[in-house]
């Protein structure tokens, strides 16, 4: 048996409440998992995605990453302050017009003012007629086990922004 880092006890609260709302609720349907281990550089990575259970056209990912400076401030008391990982949630959609200052303002608004939004619009010449839209919403902190409701909280803002962003999709 090991000893669960920030890192697990936090993959492990949001993955059961995220698969709560797929298996009981059934207001969302996981689409991937990710949970990644790099050796080479000593970090931890995972990711959940889902879309609304009847919509598919944004995908939502919430994802939790642990890096090597991470794991020493937790396990050698280094820095403790700064001990756990970082959390970040991204949407993912196809669109043809993209108003990308109205999605900022919609996602400002479910998120609040003083998070940053990060949009990323991808276009394959001459193929595809349409744009592969990435919105992430980046938290720019460290989060540890008293952000545990913090990060419940988040479940229902993730929610509101699939169902707003489900406007610009295609």
């Amino acid at each position: 048996m090991f000893d669960p880092t920030i890192f697990d006890n936090l993959k492990t609260v949001v993955e059961g409440a995220i698969y709560d709302l797929d298996i009981s609720d059934e207001s969302i349907a996981v689409v991937d998992r990710s949970d990644v281990v790099d050796l080479a550089k000593f970090t931890r990575a995972y990711a959940l995605s889902f879309q609304l259970r009847h919509v598919h056209q944004v995908t939502c990912t919430v994802s939790l990453q642990m890096t090597l400076q991470h794991i020493a401030n937790e396990l050698l008391y280094e820095d403790v302050a700064r001990a756990g990982c970082t959390v970040t949630v991204s949407f993912s959609f196809s669109a043809i017009n993209v108003d990308c200052i109205q999605i900022e303002q919609t996602l400002k608004h479910i998120w609040g003012e003083h998070r940053t939004v990060i949009q990323t619009l991808t276009y394959t010449y001459p193929t595809e007629e349409r744009y592969t839209h990435q919105v992430m919403i980046d938290f720019g902190r460290t989060i540890n086990e008293s952000h545990i409701d913090d990060l419940l909280h988040m479940i229902p803002y993730m929610i509101r922004s699939l169902e707003q962003l489900q406007r610009y999709a295609m």
